[in-house]
């Protein structure tokens, strides 16, 4: 594993901001690049899709081809100054803006993107379809809870006061602007909407629903689909030597997520699997002493594999549903997950299992509000035991 876990990290680390890195998404990058050439590129655009779509790099690779200065018919050419600047993420003319969070070096005013650019552009050639889990974990600022202050939006207005240095276009690039705070978007109305010659915002949300209204109106919306199942095992299968039923299994649990098939080959998916049956065994014989020693174990968890594995049981109970209804196309499981969860369908009613689910969701929320993790799994335990008994 930690093999696969080097050959990840360098893997990713590639060229990542050209369209020919990103698999599938054919129209979408046709639909850019046309754009482009005919120079009707809209002032703001949105960027929009589920958690581990390539918004993020779609935008990226977008940017770079706008400013590339020998473009080629289907991507930027990759050779030029701007394409060299734009893959190390250090463009004179790309402002890039991303919630932050205080820490010991940076408080009240200083908490603005600019600061926080050397762990960026670490993260982003890394984890080029994070989240912002990932981007607090990265922080070592897990607890703490992002934003985007009104203090970045002075500094987006005097950036782009100044024109282009270099390239054709100067562009503001606003990872997750749902983490906007009121105050900032509404300083920013007036710019995205009138912004000066040349000047173009590309917002990337993964929540479109959560961007202030008035900023979501001023853009022209592109939603980014997840990847298909085929594009995600080409592109596992590009990084990791997994044999055919690893990469089947990964491919069938990610559902489209790459960030989410990248965490499931390098945490070892299988040790959910074990965790799970273990967990729900032990609340099934309702043997307490052993499950307070395993929330125990939870609790040493980090918070970030607290999440995934709460996230796991919710969809092995999800598939339970499914196959309590016999609806075996629409399950995504491997034969043994499949196999065990039909058996815990078969021990329990579809009420138990919908009640199962909205205690686990609502556990995956607890997580994020900080509630002491040993309690809570503890407390889920027993009331999922309570459930087994006749």
């Amino acid at each position: 594993m930690c093999f696969l876990l080097q050959l990840s990290i360098a893997a990713r680390k590639r060229k990542t901001m050209y369209f020919a890195a990103i698999q599938g998404y054919t129209s979408i990058k046709q639909r850019l690049i046309h754009v482009a050439q005919t120079r009707q590129v809209p002032h703001a655009q949105l960027f929009w899709g589920p958690e581990g779509s390539a918004s993020l790099p779609l935008a990226l690779a977008f940017i770079a081809y706008l400013n590339c200065h020998h473009r080629l018919e289907d991507d930027a050419c990759g050779r030029c100054v701007s394409c060299l600047r734009a893959q190390k993420l250090v463009h004179p003319d790309v402002k890039y803006v991303f919630p932050t969070s205080a820490t010991k070096k940076f408080v009240g005013k200083e908490v603005v993107s600019i600061n926080f650019l050397k762990p960026w552009r670490t993260f982003l050639h890394e984890h080029p379809y994070g989240n912002a889990s990932d981007w607090s974990i990265h922080l070592n600022n897990e607890n703490k809870q992002l934003s985007i202050s009104r203090e970045e939006a002075k500094e987006i207005i005097q950036a782009v006061s100044f024109k282009a240095f270099e390239g054709a276009y100067k562009i503001v690039l606003v990872w997750l602007p749902e983490y906007l705070h009121v105050t900032a978007a509404n300083a920013l109305l007036k710019v995205i909407e009138e912004p000066p010659p040349h000047t173009l915002f590309m917002l990337v949300s993964v929540n479109p629903d959560r961007v202030l209204s008035t900023i979501r109106s001023r853009t022209q919306q592109i939603h980014i689909p997840a990847f298909t199942d085929a594009a995600l095992s080409n592109m596992l299968s590009q990084r990791y030597p997994l044999d055919r039923t690893q990469l089947a299994q990964v491919t069938l649990l990610a559902d489209g997520n790459l960030n989410k098939a990248f965490k499931l080959v390098e945490n070892a998916t299988r040790g959910y699997f074990e965790r799970f049956k273990s967990w729900m065994r032990l609340c099934y014989a309702r043997d307490l002493t052993q499950l307070v020693a395993q929330s125990g174990t939870f609790q040493e968890m980090s918070k970030t594999n607290q999440r995934d594995f709460l996230a796991y049981a919710l969809h092995m109970l999800r598939e339970a549903l499914l196959l309590s209804f016999t609806q075996t196309r629409l399950t995504r499981a491997t034969d043994e997950e499949r196999e065990f969860t039909k058996k815990l369908g078969q021990v329990l009613t579809h009420q138990k299992i919908k009640k199962w689910i909205t205690w686990l969701s609502q556990a995956h929320q607890y997580i994020e509000r900080h509630v002491n993790p040993r309690i809570l799994y503890l407390d889920l335990s027993l009331k999922i035991g309570d459930t087994f008994k006749p």
